[in-house]
């Protein structure tokens, strides 16, 4: 090991130390906070959601990282619970990742946007999952306001209810009841 390696090694030592002595401290929340190229970042019990208003797109790109091999979740602006909430969800099968874009038919109930005669408004990026770390990430774009009745229009500064929530693992598909679910307001 080179002396500047070292050097580093021992600078960043105690800021280590100090993270790992407060990681379990308080509720396992943290965020919103900036990141690299203005993507935002809330982080709630292992489960990451991170956003970035595309203005060129009118679009709102996401990138959500869940402990689980199973599908995961996130809806904005729920009246109640689930209820009228924009729901994006999908899972990783194999080399396969599946999304739909669902609207909150009640408190604990949703369906396609498509079923109820709306569009699918999702475009997949990136869909991933590692069976070895029992997690998964997806990372999508939807857009700010995509003019069908079942997805919420979104404007950049506005604060929304966010739901967050993932099944348990293997749960690939749309309908396994989740494992966790969490919410928060958070500005975009």
């Amino acid at each position: 090991m080179s002396n500047s390696h070292l050097n580093r090694l021992l600078v960043l030592l105690p800021v280590l130390l100090i993270t790992v002595l407060f990681a379990g401290c308080g509720d396992n929340t943290t965020g919103p906070s900036e990141g690299e190229g203005g993507w935002q970042t809330y982080t709630v019990d292992g489960y990451t959601f991170e956003w970035l208003v595309e203005d060129s797109l009118s679009s709102l790109r996401i990138k959500v990282t869940a402990p689980t091999t199973g599908w995961v979740a996130v809806g904005f602006d729920p009246t109640s619970f689930m209820n009228e909430a924009n729901l994006i969800i999908g899972y990783v099968d194999g080399e396969t990742t599946a999304m739909r874009d669902d609207y909150g038919t009640g408190a604990v109930t949703h369906d396609s946007d498509t079923s109820l005669g709306g569009t699918d408004d999702v475009e997949i990026i990136l869909g991933m999952e590692s069976e070895a770390n029992e997690l998964t990430v997806l990372e999508f774009r939807i857009p700010l306001n995509s003019g069908d009745q079942y997805d919420k229009a979104l404007v950049e500064g506005n604060t929304y209810q966010v739901i967050f929530a993932y099944g348990y693992s293997h749960a690939d598909d749309y309908t396994t009841q989740h494992a966790w679910a969490e919410s928060a307001s958070i500005e975009l």
